[in-house]
């Protein structure tokens, strides 16, 4: 007797350990490709916002490429300028004796330039904008902004701090 209930009380508790530690590996699971939350096809990796915006047609898709490309043919050499500008202040700040004057002018530099590209970018979104119907634009300006990519901006994650 004291054998069989020493077997069920071992065997619930391997069964208990099994499930709480399946159980907690969903915490660490992450999110691939595949079926979206209401079933729709997950979609891999586009660029641009089209196929977000609700009933487009062919035209304004191939418009709406058309100005990505102009826009992003207008803005590459503004980011390219803005990493050197980053790759010099950090120069200019790192060296034995500090030239403040030179790293200011730096920094207003890069200021200048990520000013232009906001501007850039907002004559953009407008130039999309124009394209929409009433109901796309409310979409299209439900969007939220887009946020910079770089080291500055990566997330601190469970652990707290960056790796």
């Amino acid at each position: 007797m004291k054998t069989s209930k020493l077997k069920l009380t071992a065997t619930l508790l391997v069964l208990f350990l099994v499930g709480f530690v399946s159980y907690s590996m969903k915490a660490y699971a992450q999110p691939g490709f595949g079926k979206g939350f209401k079933g729709e096809k997950r979609v891999e990796h586009r660029h641009g916002i089209e196929h977000k915006i609700p009933d487009l047609t062919e035209s304004q898709k191939d418009q709406i490429e058309k100005l990505r490309t102009e826009h992003m043919k207008k803005t590459l050499p503004m980011k390219n300028e803005v990493g050197e500008k980053e790759a010099r202040l950090r120069t200019l700040t790192t060296a034995e004796n500090v030239n403040m004057s030179k790293v200011n002018s730096v920094i207003e530099d890069i200021g200048e330039l990520k000013t232009k590209m906001a501007k850039e970018r907002e004559a953009h979104r407008q130039e999309i904008r124009k394209l929409l119907n009433d109901k796309q634009r409310v979409m299209f300006d439900s969007f939220p902004p887009r946020k910079p990519h770089g080291p500055k901006n990566k997330s601190f994650g469970r652990r707290g701090g960056r790796r």
